[in-house]
């Protein structure tokens, strides 16, 4: 798999403060920032599942979906 070269404007007090954490802990600034992507992007939830006792046959209109899922 590839990689893809991205420019990043950090305030300095940011970009200071992860400096100081790479060193601390041994790493890079750029492995600390995709460690955190990654952490972020695998932390979304996969959509929901509405059973039907007859599949393919689920009548569904805004009203339905809002009654049978949960929004923040």
């Amino acid at each position: 798999m590839g990689s893809v070269r991205i420019r990043l404007d950090l305030p300095a007090k940011i970009q200071s403060r992860l400096k100081k954490m790479a060193h601390r802990e041994g790493a890079t600034v750029n492995a600390l920032i995709l460690c955190s992507i990654k952490a972020m992007l695998s932390r979304r939830k996969p959509p929901p599942v509405i059973e039907s006792k007859r599949p393919g046959s689920l009548q569904l209109d805004n009203a339905k979906i809002y009654e049978l899922i949960d929004f923040p």
